[in-house]
């Protein structure tokens, strides 16, 4: 593995093997909720939807520290965020992908997502939720970023969101054997939507954190 030194960053390149390999423990990550679920059900003899409040935002941010674990680390296996500028008709159309985003969500949850939420949720459960949320884009982040590189190492092109697909073939899957059809649709075509604006943001992951988490939650 050869390692490069840019400014103070020292970033590593790496093949397509191992970069498929952080987009899967990134995928991984994820799926340690369900394991934490499972002793916290185990633990209180309820299912989640019968926990007290508290419960609930003790879970969320319990979760958002084992994810932040896993995203720090996986973070640091990125290259050196490109300081290429972003085209203007590249910004516009992943703006355009974002509001195609928002209003898909918005038609999914039949009115506006967050507003739906904090009424249902309250004040202190609606705010560790979405901070929940912001620690989930992260990783789907990672997701994207590390397969897309995956695929361009593999197969040279750089302007296919392969991210996307990556991430529609894991986050998207598991969502359709999980959670049915339609919720596995909706999150594989937001798998691809992602992927989009990730190449459209000139593959800047922490510009594309920012449009990618803005789409997560609204």
């Amino acid at each position: 593995m050869k390692e490069k030194i840019i400014g103070r960053t020292a970033t590593k390149t790496h093949p397509a093997s191992d970069a498929v390999g952080y987009a899967l423990y990134a995928f991984g990550g994820l799926g340690t909720e369900g394991l934490l679920m499972s002793m916290e059900t185990m633990l209180y003899g309820q299912p989640f939807g019968a926990w007290t409040p508290l419960k609930s935002i003790a879970h969320w941010l319990l979760t958002c520290l084992i994810w932040g674990g896993f995203a720090i680390v996986l973070t640091k296996r990125l290259p050196a965020a490109p300081q290429n500028r972003i085209q203007k008709k590249n910004a516009i159309a992943a703006i355009a992908l974002a509001c195609v985003s928002i209003l898909f969500t918005s038609l999914a949850w039949k009115g506006f997502k967050p507003g739906i939420e904090a009424a249902h949720l309250g004040a202190g459960r609606f705010a560790a939720q979405y901070l929940y949320y912001a620690f989930e884009s992260w990783l789907v982040l990672l997701i994207v970023a590390h397969g897309q590189l995956a695929f361009e190492h593999r197969f040279g092109s750089r302007n296919v969101p392969f991210g996307g697909i990556f991430l529609a073939g894991t986050w998207g899957l598991v969502h359709i054997l999980t959670q049915g059809a339609a919720t596995g649709i909706y999150t594989v075509i937001q798998s691809l939507l992602f992927g989009s604006v990730y190449v459209l943001l000139n593959k800047n992951y922490k510009i594309s954190y920012v449009a990618m988490a803005l789409m997560f939650m609204l």
